[in-house]
């Protein structure tokens, strides 16, 4: 008897064989725009190993809906009922991979983290997984009688607004940038439009008009590696709202899950520009007015597990 697991991203498919006990036998990794989609590749790798799954649990960058899913970053889409035909089994789960992140999270270990805020231990309470990639991925992992359970949700599409009178002209520039992303008839925008790999290149041209200066760079990446070098004026300042942005929604959401179990920050803007997790950053997750000291009572990590998808699915079918 084995389990099926999977972590479908935009570039790659990885798909492992567990046992009962949740130890991994074997693993193959399939390309996503490849000549096979997830469900040839399920059928694929069953037939290697010779015997159809009795469970089978995917992790998927994209908005589940119904079972089903289209990636964010790639033109593929599926559904737990296909997945479970191609495998010949009764039925497959499909977890959005910041679903599959929180469910991670009831694993977590001291090798994961790095601390920023508190110590590397992990009480059985509430734990909020917030990550910058492509877009702005939240989820919430609460304990019920000492068993896990995930609250899925679209946290990155919060609302966001300018904090001090010196950001309004750079959220005017942004809504007429992207009028798209604005909520209601003010300044406010969806965080993500600012707190992602996508957003961040519009929120730098906006933040570079509001100070008369040109935007030359295109991407996140470059953006990041600008400021770091303190090359581009534009970037510093994106950059440096970025961190407190990211850090005043990550403590606001901790703070509606009272996530004394950990704010956990990951992703692959957060991999790669570790250095913004600074003392500044801890101080704008703590800035909470009357409750300051309700955030500085969160846990806050900087979570560095790559293998976070393929985890949070073992640990829902363990927990199922």
């Amino acid at each position: 008897m084995w389990n099926l697991i999977a972590d479908v991203g935009g570039t790659n498919m990885r798909l492992a064989a567990v046992n009962a006990e949740g130890e991994i036998l074997e693993q193959s990794r399939y390309d996503t725009k490849g000549t096979l989609n997830l469900e040839q590749a399920c059928a694929d790798f069953a037939a290697h190993r010779g015997s159809a799954p009795g469970r089978a649990v995917i992790a998927a960058a994209g908005v589940v809906r119904g079972g089903s899913v289209q990636l964010t970053n790639a033109h593929q889409s599926f559904s737990e009922r296909g997945i479970a035909s191609s495998l010949k089994i009764e039925r497959a789960r499909v977890l959005n991979d910041f679903e599959a992140a929180a469910w991670s999270l009831a694993s977590v270990g001291e090798s994961d983290v790095t601390v920023l805020q508190g110590q590397a231990v992990f009480p059985k309470e509430p734990c909020l997984i917030i990550g910058p990639g492509t877009g702005l991925g939240v989820g919430a992992l609460v304990w019920s009688n000492g068993d896990p359970c995930v609250v899925p949700g679209e946290g990155g599409h919060v609302a966001l607004g300018p904090r001090t009178p010196e950001e309004v002209p750079i959220f005017e520039a942004l809504r007429e940038e992207w009028p798209e992303v604005g909520m209601g008839p003010g300044l406010v925008v969806e965080a993500e439009a600012i707190l992602s790999g996508t957003g961040l290149p519009v929120f730098y041209r906006a933040v570079a008009k509001s100070m008369h200066l040109t935007a030359p760079l295109t991407t996140g990446a470059e953006i990041f590696a600008s400021a770091k070098a303190r090359l581009d004026t534009a970037a510093v300042r994106s950059v440096a709202l970025f961190a407190q942005y990211l850090a005043g929604v990550a403590g606001d959401l901790g703070l509606v899950f009272a996530a004394k179990g950990g704010v956990f920050v990951t992703g692959g803007v957060a991999a790669a520009n570790p250095w913004i997790f600074d003392q500044a950053f801890v101080d704008a997750f703590n800035a909470g007015g009357r409750h300051t000291s309700w955030r500085q009572e969160l846990p806050l990590h900087l979570y560095h597990q790559p293998n976070f998808g393929l985890i949070g699915a073992r640990n829902y079918l363990a927990a199922r």
